[in-house]
């Protein structure tokens, strides 16, 4: 079964699911697994702003063998229905690698249990994204420990912002953003990094200032940002007075009639509050990035070309 990683909650398809999203991909028989148990506790899960985004399960519990390292009793979502935007997606669940507090019905999240159970030898693991066009290299997660073979110079750490007394996001303060040298003046910016999806999401006066410095863009009659689809523009994001450069196409989500859908749009209602992003990984396949669940901090270096 394939899995996409979200820092997020866990989910994968259950037998029993006839959703056309849950057909369409590899489902979990529990009668097979001499270690299943289901628990049954009912919850709704939405990924996005709409039902096609959305899920129902039960939680089950079971073992967990990712990568070689095993998990015993590990809580997750078992979901009965899916909504259909799953449907044309290649992973069959989400492992989700958030913290604890923001997971449903007091469940642990998988790494969590890792640590306690000492299945790996430290608190923390590394990411590194690929691209599409990078065929003879793949994605890396390197579960209690990190491959510096990914990323060029140090590591720079920065620490974890807790909401309501709770670690819940993998959010780090912001300084600013650069375009084309141009520091756009954000203030008071906190960014949760958000593998679980590409886009990143700001309030709307936010991405009406990070758009006025792109070369070309403009705004179409659904309130969709765009940019040239041969965009040049210098990018990068500045945490603790130091730049992670953004590859120029990373702004570009997808092809439009004449240009570009840019890959930074509003926010629908808020990420956290009214400072929050959501940083999807169009940003963070930039760098490597180490998440520490014990520190609660977030290390950030340039990917290595």
């Amino acid at each position: 079964m394939s899995l996409i990683l979200n820092y997020f909650k866990n989910k994968i398809p259950s037998l029993n699911c006839t959703s056309p999203a849950c057909r369409k991909h590899n489902r979990f028989n529990e009668n097979l697994s001499k270690t299943f148990t289901l628990i049954g506790t009912p919850f709704v899960m939405a990924y996005g702003n709409s039902d096609v985004h959305s899920m129902s399960a039960v939680i089950a519990k079971d073992n967990l063998l990712v990568g070689g390292v095993e998990t015993v009793d590990q809580m997750f979502g078992l979901t009965l229905e899916e909504g259909d935007s799953f449907i044309e997606e290649e992973f069959d669940g989400i492992l989700g690698l958030g913290f604890d507090g923001n997971n449903a019905e007091g469940v642990t999240s998988p790494f969590s249990n890792m640590v306690k159970q000492k299945a790996v030898k430290n608190p923390y693991y590394g990411l590194y994204l690929n691209r599409q066009n990078d065929k003879n290299d793949m994605g890396l997660l390197t579960l209690g420990d990190v491959d510096t073979t990914k990323f060029t110079g140090n590591l720079n750490y920065y620490n974890v912002s807790a909401v309501e007394g709770l670690y819940k996001y993998w959010m780090i303060d912001l300084d600013d953003v650069s375009i084309n040298g141009n520091k756009l003046n954000y203030r008071k910016r906190k960014v949760v990094l958000d593998i679980g999806g590409f886009m990143t999401y700001m309030p709307f006066d936010d991405v009406v200032t990070f758009h006025k410095y792109i070369k070309g863009s403009s705004q179409d009659s659904k309130g969709f940002f765009h940019v040239p689809c041969n965009i040049t523009d210098q990018i990068a994001y500045i945490f603790g007075g130091i730049s992670y450069s953004l590859e120029p196409s990373d702004l570009i989500y997808k092809s439009a009639d004449h240009d570009c859908i840019s890959s930074v749009q509003p926010t629908i209602g808020t990420v956290v509050d009214e400072y929050s992003w959501a940083v999807g990984y169009s940003f963070i396949r930039n760098v490597y990035s180490v998440y520490n669940i014990e520190d609660f901090t977030v290390g950030l270096a340039p990917v290595a070309k």
